[in-house]
């Protein structure tokens, strides 16, 4: 896929916008992020199941190596490595 970033005033990071349509695309993002890549997911027009099943197969996966999961909008949730931390601003 050719939609890496660069997050601006971070070196050695990017970050993937994705719209998955399939779990197999969701296993994909998981890899990235595997490698340090921070995932953008937008699920608002997938099926709901399907978009339940990929957003907590992303959220387990994140989890289980420390990472950080929010959703950050209708549909839209962003996955992170344990190498960059969400900060929440009220």
């Amino acid at each position: 896929m050719n939609n890496l970033l660069p997050i601006s005033g971070q070196s050695g990071y990017n970050i993937a916008f994705l719209k998955p349509q399939s779990f197999e695309d969701a296993q994909y993002a998981i890899e990235q992020l595997k490698q340090g890549t921070v995932v953008l997911f937008n699920l608002a027009a997938l099926d709901p199941k399907l978009a339940q099943r990929i957003s907590d197969y992303a959220a387990g996966s994140t989890c289980a190596i420390a990472g950080e999961a929010r959703e950050v909008g209708n549909g839209v949730f962003i996955y992170t490595p344990p190498s960059v931390l969400i900060k929440t601003q009220l």
